[in-house]
């Protein structure tokens, strides 16, 4: 080991001597700091326009290290193009291989010169990590330090492979061509044979693509520490076999064989580092936001026995080609942070093809049958038309007609228990289940999970039809992320004319227009009295109707209408702002704070409320305390000009409009919620999108059900909030800063180098 350290000395000496390696360092500097600039700049100036910032770190750092990244293989090939042709050219190899020297000790002691190099590179980056102690508050410096990590290791990978080109050639040139080839090559080589399932898994392996990319986020995975040390002990194995070969006479078998032994026993260490079983973690951030929440963790704990997770893909479906054989490896990364808390998980992908109503089909190939669109989308897609069952033998293994045929994953535990994890489509675009949705879906089989009823007969808002005023975004529209079916609720209508089943845990009354009967009104009350929880909407002109429902709690709708009138929107828009004790009673309500929004209600009422004994009341949504008031006359808003008259009984103020309320009934806690409007649940107001308004509408539903449910669903995803949240860098600052990095620091470098080269001269 103490030849090796020589060899080191001597190539450090060799390298820094040298100035190839100063221009390096240098180019380094000058494109570290010319991105970390950007990025301060970006953030300096969105703090001094009044923007609150998130994850100050991440947003400097993460940017920096993708960059470096997808660069850095750009520098290797210089550096390592003479570290062996170099002594191949001038003959010096035969000296060191004639000297007492093992070729392992030759190998190693450059490979450490390269090392040691790579450390001066990230000393760069370590430098800017130094001046984010003193900039950023409450840097998170290990989230930082992996990601310095993970590039060095890169670069250790990248010179390991680079020594081993140069020792196949005395052309520095050629080495430089071939290292670049070779690294090129495990960029892409992920990207080959992925529709072979054995090919998928090897190529896949080998990539070094996005190997880092885990390390620049703050987290620390044994499988991809252990890639880059098995590609570094290959390539070191190799050249050292290279140096041995040329000086001992070996049959082409010999030598190709142990060449091919070292790569198969490579693989299949990397076989096992790659097994869930075997890999370990270690989330290096502070708000362990590479970690499922620990919502998330608790019902994993719970599903005890062999889970099986199987997307059947439909050809005929929209944007089918995300889970194709080719997308296998990419897909399964959706399911990575589940495997690592249950690594018997079993993922299983099963392609069919069946009408699934796509329209866009049928204006492309409207003579076409379904199996002659699928294989004609087969034969454009380059898959084999033999992978995908007919409807037939789809339907034998697993029956997707009430799904519509749609892609889908189903979930199916040992004892047999089922559950349907969906995609989405916003915008005409297919989404995947994020962790709340997947979540929700796993807790279905662990869990008699809550039942929505809402009930109809009356006029109320429909969960089955698209139109603007009705429910079903909000309720069982299986294509949207946000409905509380995806979120892991059923959903039932319920009718008042028979007793309410006692699996409906929360129920919805959406703005009657006619009464109740008396009989209806008996069951009700049954619901009520049994404890049953209440999510009630009213609006302008229903008070009559729907006062006698909420009256019991102390809360009356008032009469007339709030009215808000601004320049651009309609008087009848109110823009309710949670209150403090809202925010305490329901949390997810603070982001509607820190982003300055508001809960959208086109036409709502006052809620005026007195003390009941027993019954706990909270304001949750209020109007704003300047430019509101209720008008108990009617008008036109889309043409009168609303203006305040006291005179006609129109009193200002700020307005309760929605309010939470609980109390205790037979040893449990009732909870109802009642709202002045009920257009804000409504399939319209989700998809209407007004410039100056920022609408939080979806999270007055989501914390009301999760509230209602009584913190069951929808699954609880949060985590610590980050506190790096602030940069301490003025404007002006910033312009000498600029200037420091990429100017500053090259020059110093630069002379650096041109100082120790002189000096070498002089010698």
């Amino acid at each position: 080991m103490k030849m090796a350290f020589k060899i080191a000395k001597m190539e450090l000496q060799s390298l820094f001597f040298s100035p190839v390696a100063w221009l390096l360092l240098v180019v380094f500097s000058y494109q570290v700091g010319m991105t970390i600039s950007d990025s301060l700049e970006g953030i300096v100036v969105r703090q001094a326009m009044g923007y609150e910032m998130w994850r100050v770190t991440g947003s400097v750092f993460a940017g920096l290290m993708e960059s470096i990244q997808g660069s850095l293989y750009l520098y290797i090939p210089l550096l390592t193009m003479n570290m062996i042709s170099r002594d191949l050219n001038g003959g010096t190899i035969k000296l060191l291989q004639s000297a007492p020297l093992r070729n392992i000790q030759v190998v190693a002691g450059k490979y450490m010169a390269l090392m040691v190099f790579g450390l001066a590179m990230m000393g760069v980056i370590l430098f800017y990590v130094i001046f984010g102690l003193f900039t950023i508050e409450n840097i998170d410096i290990p989230y930082v330090l992996t990601g310095i990590l993970g590039l060095y290791l890169l670069l250790c990978a990248y010179a390991a492979i680079g020594l081993f080109v140069s020792s196949l050639t005395s052309y520095q040139v050629v080495a430089v061509f071939g290292t670049l080839m070779i690294l090129i090559l495990f960029n892409y080589v992920g990207d080959v044979g992925q529709n072979y399932e054995f090919v998928r898994d090897i190529t896949y392996w080998l990539s070094i693509r996005g190997r880092v990319f885990e390390f620049i986020h703050g987290l620390i995975c044994s499988e991809d520490v252990l890639y880059f040390l098995i590609v570094i002990a290959i390539f070191l194995t190799w050249t050292t076999l290279r140096l041995i070969n040329r000086v001992q006479k070996r049959g082409w078998t010999v030598r190709w064989g142990a060449y091919l032994g070292v790569f198969v026993l490579a693989m299949g260490l990397g076989y096992l580092s790659s097994r869930p079983m075997l890999m370990s973690y270690y989330d290096a951030t502070r708000t362990k936001g590479n970690t499922l929440s620990e919502g998330s963790q608790n019902i994993v704990k719970l599903l005890d026995g062999k889970v099986k997770i199987t997307t059947y893909t439909n050809v005929l479906d929209k944007e089918f080609w995300s889970t194709l054989p080719d997308h296998i490896n990419h897909d399964m990364g959706n399911f990575r942070d589940y495997v690592r808390f249950k690594p018997d998980m079993k993922l299983r992908y099963v392609y069919f093809y069946d009408n699934a109503g796509n329209e866009e089909l049928d204006e492309q190939y409207p003579d076409l049958n379904d199996r002659e669109r699928a294989e004609r989308i087969c034969d454009n897609y380059g898959i084999p038309f033999s992978i995908f069952l007919s409807p037939e033998e789809m339907k034998k293994i697993e029956d997707l007609s009430a799904e519509g045929n749609k892609t889908i994953r189903v979930i199916e535990r040992e004892n047999g228990q089922k559950s349907y994890l969906r995609f989405y489509y916003h915008g005409g675009w297919k989404e995947s289940p994020m962790e709340g949705e997947i979540s929700a879906a796993f807790k279905r089989l662990v869990m008699d999970v809550p039942t929505i009823g809402f009930l109809t007969g009356h006029g109320e808002r429909d969960i089955n039809r698209e139109a603007d005023r009705e429910y079903k975004r909000i309720s069982s529209d299986r294509n949207i992320r946000s409905s509380m079916v995806n979120q892991g609720f059923d959903i039932e209508e319920v009718r008042a004319d028979q007793a309410i089943p006692d699996s409906i845990n929360i129920l919805v009354i959406s703005e009657l227009r006619s009464p109740l009967s008396e009989r209806e009104k008996v069951h009700l009350d049954a619901f009520v009295d049994r404890g049953g929880n209440l999510f009630i909407l009213g609006g302008p002109g229903r008070q009559e109707l729907m006062n006698p429902l909420v009256e019991r709690f102390g809360v009356r709708f008032m009469p007339g209408q709030l009215v808000q009138p601004t320049k651009d929107l309609q008087a009848d828009l109110i823009q309710a702002l949670p209150t403090k004790e809202g925010i305490k009673l329901w949390p997810g309500l603070d982001i509607i704070r820190i982003y300055e929004g508001c809960v959208a209600m086109p036409g709502c009422v006052g809620l005026e409320y007195t003390p009941v004994e027993g019954v706990t009341i909270t304001p949750l949504f209020t109007t704003d305390t300047t430019g509101c008031w209720n008008r108990t006359r009617g008008a036109d808003f889309t043409r009168d000009s609303i203006v305040y008259e006291p005179e006609a009984s129109d009193r200002a103020g700020v307005f309760a409009t929605v309010i939470a309320l609980s109390r205790d009934v037979n040893g449990k806690q009732q909870r109802v919620v009642i709202s002045g409007n009920t257009d804000c649940l409504s399939n319209g107001e989700f998809a209407t999108g007004r410039r100056e308004v920022r609408n939080f509408n979806y999270e007055l539903a989501r914390s009301g059900f999760y509230w209602l449910s009584h913190e069951e669903l929808p699954v609880n995803t949060s985590r610590a909030e980050p506190i790096d949240r602030k940069l301490n860098i003025s404007e002006s600052a910033m312009e000498v800063w600029k200037i420091v990095f990429m100017v500053v620091i090259p020059v110093i470098l630069a002379f650096a180098g041109i100082l120790i080269w002189l000096r070498r001269r002089g010698r």
